[in-house]
C-alpha cells in the first residue's frame, strides 16, 4: 500500500510535473528541459515552449519541486535577501556581520547560501520566482521596509521564513534585539556622564529598527526629564555620509548639543567626521555614541562608545531556527536578544 508523503505544516501542494506535461501534450522529458532552461532545449520549438511555460504558471508550478525529488525532500540552500538599498549592499559592516553569522551556521549543518542581491522588494515578483523556482528551501530576509509586499507574498506562498531585524507586526518568525531597552542604556550613559543637551541622528522610518530607536530616544528623554531640541534631531539612512550630512545640519546652529547618540555605528562615524571637520574635538566638545558595536568602533580615533548588539548570536539562531523547521517542522517562533553598552573613548562628561 502506497502512503503519501508526510507534508511539513506550512507546505501546500502545488501542481507537479507530469501534470504540466500532460496538459500540454508534451513527455516529461520535453516540459523539463523547458522548464529548467536545458541546453538541450534547441530541440524545443517555439510554440511548445511557450505552451509549457503558460500550462506551467496556470498549473503554479513550480521547478523547485524537481531538485526537492532528487534530494529527498530539500535542497540544502537558503536564500537570503538583505536589506534594500541604492548601492554598495554588501558594504555595509552591520550586514557583512550579520551574514558571516548565518554561514557560520549554515556550514554546521551541511547547507549552502544564495544571496539575492537584484530584488527591488517593492517589486517582489522576479524575488519570488528566484526563491521558488528552483532552489532554495527556505529564506532569511534581513531588515526589511516596513511597506515591503515581499515578507505577505512570501507567507502567502508557504516558504520557510525567517526575519532578522524586522517589525514583529510583519509576521511571526522575528529575530531582533531589544532596542527600546537598548536606547535607554544609551541615553542613561550620557545622562549619568552629565550631558542635558542631548541630539540624535536617526535612522530612515522605513526600517522597523530605526523607528523604534528613535522613538525609544524620546520616551528615554521625556522619562529622565531632558529636554529636546528638534534642531538637534536629524535624520539619515544608515551610512557614513549621512552620518556626516545629518551632523553638519546640527553644527549649523548657533547653540550645539554637548552629546549625540546615532542610531548606528556607520552613522556615528559620519558624525565623528563632521564634528572634526568643524574644529571641534571629541568626545571633549561633542560626546557620540553609536548602536551596533562593528568591528570597526573599536579601530576608530577616538575608538566608539556604542551599543553592542550581539548580531552572530542573532544570526545563527535566526538560521538554526530556520533549518530546524525545515528538517523537523520545530516551529521558528520569535525572539528578542539583550544590548549591551561598550564604553570606549568617544563618550565623557561635558566641558564645564
Amino acid at each position: 500500500m502506497q502512503t503519501r508523503e508526510k507534508r511539513r505544516p506550512n507546505e501546500r501542494s502545488r501542481a507537479t510535473l507530469k501534470e504540466v506535461a500532460s496538459k500540454v501534450g508534451v513527455s516529461i522529458c520535453t516540459a523539463s528541459v523547458v522548464l529548467n532552461n536545458s541546453n538541450s532545449g534547441s530541440r524545443v520549438s517555439d510554440a511548445t515552449r511557450t505552451a509549457v511555460i503558460e500550462a506551467a504558471r496556470e498549473l503554479g508550478y513550480r521547478a523547485n519541486q524537481i531538485a526537492r525529488s532528487l534530494h529527498a525532500g530539500h535542497t540544502h540552500v537558503i536564500g537570503v535577501v538583505p536589506a534594500a538599498t541604492e548601492t554598495n549592499i554588501l558594504l555595509g559592516p552591520h550586514l557583512q556581520h550579520v551574514l558571516n553569522g548565518i554561514v557560520n551556521e549554515t556550514e554546521v549543518h551541511g547547507y549552502d547560501l544564495s544571496i539575492i542581491t537584484r530584488c527591488d522588494q517593492s517589486r517582489p515578483s522576479d524575488l519570488l520566482d528566484a526563491l521558488l523556482g528552483g532552489r532554495m528551501d527556505g529564506v532569511i530576509v534581513v531588515a526589511p521596509r516596513s511597506n515591503s509586499r515581499l515578507i505577505p507574498l512570501l507567507r502567502d506562498e508557504h516558504l520557510p521564513m525567517v526575519v532578522i531585524d524586522g517589525d514583529p507586526e510583519m509576521c511571526d518568525n522575528i529575530y531582533v534585539i531589544d532596542n527600546d531597552t537598548s536606547v535607554r542604556r544609551a541615553i542613561q550613559h550620557l545622562v549619568d556622564l552629565g550631558h542635558r543637551n542631548i541630539g540624535h541622528i536617526a535612522g530612515p522610518q522605513d526600517l522597523f529598527a530605526a523607528r523604534i530607536r528613535k522613538d525609544a530616544f524620546f520616551r528615554e528623554m521625556s522619562r529622565l526629564g531632558v529636554p529636546l531640541k528638534l534642531e538637534w534631531l536629524q535624520v539619515g539612512v544608515f551610512n557614513i555620509p549621512s552620518g556626516e550630512d545629518a551632523m553638519n545640519r546640527i553644527l549649523r546652529h548657533d547653540e550645539l548639543p554637548t552629546a549625540v547618540f546615532c542610531a548606528n555605528d556607520e552613522m556615528a562615524f559620519g558624525a565623528i567626521r563632521a564634528i572634526l571637520a568643524k574644529g571641534l574635538r571629541v568626545p571633549e566638545d561633542i560626546t557620540v555614541v553609536g548602536f551596533d558595536d562593528v568591528p570597526f568602533a573599536a579601530m576608530t580615533t577616538p575608538t566608539l562608545t556604542t551599543i553592542r548588539q550581539p548580531v552572530d548570536e542573532i544570526a545563527r539562531a535566526a538560521t538554526s531556527a530556520l533549518i530546524g523547521y525545515i528538517e523537523e517542522g520545530v516551529p521558528i517562533g520569535s525572539r528578542t536578544f539583550p544590548g549591551s553598552l561598550v564604553e570606549r573613548m568617544s563618550s565623557a562628561p561635558p566641558r564645564r
